[in-house]
């Protein structure tokens, strides 16, 4: 909660996004840590220090309610969410006002991705009855694409990447919720159910005694920061205004275009014109069509919120001959986006990922007349070889730049 984010405490932004809700009267930071508690005041904000002993938010919102009017509606924003967007909130405090059988409210976003979300257990799925009404939450991919697997061998995650389609039937869920208070004060009184300390869900106590849970979709998504690459995307978002994020089936097309079009204003007047005149976006799609996009090999992309698609780097097994552990293969930006930080960000994240894969040294090849050579060696790597490659009818020299040690990055 007190990791900086551009300048300031996580927990901040989060606090300032819920004060931007039209329906919010007053915002109270729930808390243990008089660390978060100084930071709070710090800024203005209002803090009630609660027990430590609580298990849930809920929990501890609940002790706050006691002492609230009868009546209210009460939000509860995790900390962790510093991009909830104020409009999901009154959204939210919209369903349940007006659910007269509904307990409380949530939210939840589409689903899109297999392996980032849906097979990811830090991803809350939600399953939904016809009346909007939450039929189970879990951190298992449901529900299970029974008739789609039978087309794939009974595979269902081949399924799910052959038809994207699938995925209109999945939705995760989001870390807010709206009580009536009187309904979260009897909640609070409840023990914890087995299926709660099972799956570590607290809405599943909810569920278990009965009560009615509106779930409705959100306005814009949100990132809860859950693991530390949760971190530096929302720091990459709120800092810089792109999401840099693993590539989808669906973002081949765009990285393609990136491609070509990166090299065709960037090497203008160094590679030969005819190379760049000729090259096709579709040849592109090709090639990386047939890379595994979720193995061993990754790709990462900078998504603007706007101009899509801006930048895109992919990495993984070592293709070049050496004592290496890593190779990055590619890394791009349109030109109006270079020059900006953004390549750093990418760059970093890229070896965050091989770091956590217990890779110590990369490769990386590249003409030696590149434009990029300088961003290269001030990210730490040094040449220890050159080799011939053509372009088209013209010979140019490549350079291998290797980093000893990327853990020190």
């Amino acid at each position: 909660m007190l990791l900086p984010i551009a300048g300031k405490p996580l927990i901040l932004h989060t606090l300032e996004r819920a004060a931007s809700a039209n329906l919010v009267d007053r915002v109270i930071v729930a808390t243990d840590d008089e660390r978060i508690r100084d930071a709070v005041h710090e800024a203005g904000g209002e803090v009630i220090m609660t027990s430590a002993n609580h298990q849930s938010g809920s929990d501890r919102i609940a002790e706050v309610a006691i002492d609230l009017p009868e009546g209210s509606t009460i939000v509860n924003v995790q900390g962790d969410e510093p991009l909830i967007s104020p409009e999901t909130i009154d959204s939210a405090v919209d369903a349940l006002v007006g659910d007269a059988e509904a307990d409380m409210s949530t939210t939840c976003e589409p689903l899109t991705d297999l392996w980032g979300e849906l097979l990811n257990f830090n991803v809350v799925k939600v399953v939904r009855r016809d009346n909007g009404h939450a039929l189970y939450f879990t951190r298992s991919p449901v529900p299970f694409p029974r008739e789609a697997s039978e087309r794939w061998d009974g595979d269902p995650n081949t399924a799910l990447l052959n038809e994207p389609e699938l995925f209109e039937n999945y939705r995760k869920h989001t870390g807010l919720y709206v009580y009536r208070r009187e309904f979260l004060l009897r909640f609070a009184a409840w023990p914890q159910t087995w299926l709660e300390k099972w799956e570590k869900l607290e809405q599943l106590r909810a569920l278990e005694h009965d009560a009615k849970i509106r779930v409705v979709d959100a306005v814009g998504s949100s990132i809860g920061v859950d693991t530390e690459e949760d971190y530096y995307r929302v720091c990459d978002l709120i800092e810089a205004g792109i999401d840099i994020r693993e590539a989808k089936k669906q973002d081949l097309a765009q990285v393609a275009a990136v491609h070509v079009e990166s090299w065709q204003r960037s090497f203008a007047g160094i590679a030969p014109a005819d190379y760049l005149r000729n090259m096709k976006v579709e040849d592109r799609l090709d090639a990386f069509s047939n890379r595994d996009c979720e193995g061993p090999y990754t790709m990462l992309v900078a998504e603007h919120s706007t101009d899509g698609i801006i930048g895109f780097a992919d990495f993984g097994k070592p293709r070049l001959e050496g004592s290496f552990e890593g190779q990055i293969f590619s890394i791009y930006f349109l030109p109006e986006y270079q020059r900006q930080g953004l390549g750093s960000r990418l760059f970093k994240r890229c070896i965050g990922r091989m770091i956590r894969d217990d890779v110590k040294t990369m490769c990386l090849e590249s003409l030696e007349v590149s434009p990029y050579s300088s961003f290269y060696e001030k990210m730490g790597g040094h040449v220890i070889a050159k080799d011939a490659h053509k372009l088209g009818s013209e010979d140019f020299t490549t350079v291998i730049y290797r980093w000893d040690d990327i853990t020190q990055l």
